[in-house]
């Protein structure tokens, strides 16, 4: 997607800080989420979390989020990671935004294998649960919200993009899982610049706060 050269604008393409700044900000704004809205499922805290990466890096704009496509890839995107426990979820999305930039995910598999070995041993239960058809199983056990449920599973032959499409009535602007959380993601944004949040810790506290301001 190359967003990289957007949120930490002037870094050396050849800086590592990029993917520890990545992981620390996933982390902490999925805190961040948590702390303002704990009665909230992992799925919407990470809807939250990559929304406000992608709005305040210029990926989408913040009146593009809820359309239909956006909306579509947003929730596919952290479907996934939603299906992890609490200590893998931000991670595993953070890994997923690295492997996007063909630079950092060279560098992640040659270069840091720790990384790498990380994303592939949590991610292992997801796909075991794609390959034995219980990915429904592991989502509901960690996401209560019987609704979204609904609308991610209850179509198992067809992928999730294309369940979107087809439900274009109320029904499908009440469960879209991006609308609802508007108004919260504005607000996590909102509390990032007001209070001036470092997401990252040590060394790449710079990149971590150049990572999330305005564009």
């Amino acid at each position: 997607m190359g967003f990289f050269n957007k949120i930490i604008p002037g870094m050396s393409k050849s800086s590592d800080k990029r993917i520890e700044g990545c992981v620390q900000a996933c982390e902490n704004l999925y805190s961040l989420s948590e702390s303002m809205f704990p009665d909230k499922d992992p799925h919407e805290h990470l809807v939250i979390v990559l929304c406000t990466i992608w709005t305040r890096s210029g990926v989408f704009k913040e009146s593009e989020i809820d359309k239909p496509s956006q909306s579509r890839e947003i929730v596919a995107y952290t479907l996934l990671p939603a299906c992890l426990p609490a200590e893998s979820r931000a991670r595993v999305l953070a890994y997923k935004l690295i492997m996007e930039e063909k630079d950092l995910s060279s560098r992640i598999t040659k270069k840091h294998p720790e990384y790498y070995k990380e994303y592939s041993e949590a991610s292992k239960s997801i796909w075991d649960a794609k390959r034995n058809g219980s990915l429904e199983e592991l989502y509901s056990l960690y996401n209560k919200n019987k609704l979204h449920q609904e609308l991610l599973f209850t179509q198992k032959s067809k992928n999730i993009e294309k369940q979107y499409s087809e439900n274009q009535n109320k029904e499908y602007t009440q469960g879209n899982i991006v609308s609802e959380m508007i108004r919260m993601i504005g607000q996590v944004s909102k509390t990032v610049t007001q209070q001036r949040i470092t997401l990252c810790i040590k060394k790449s506290n710079i990149y971590a706060n150049q990572y999330l301001q305005p564009s």
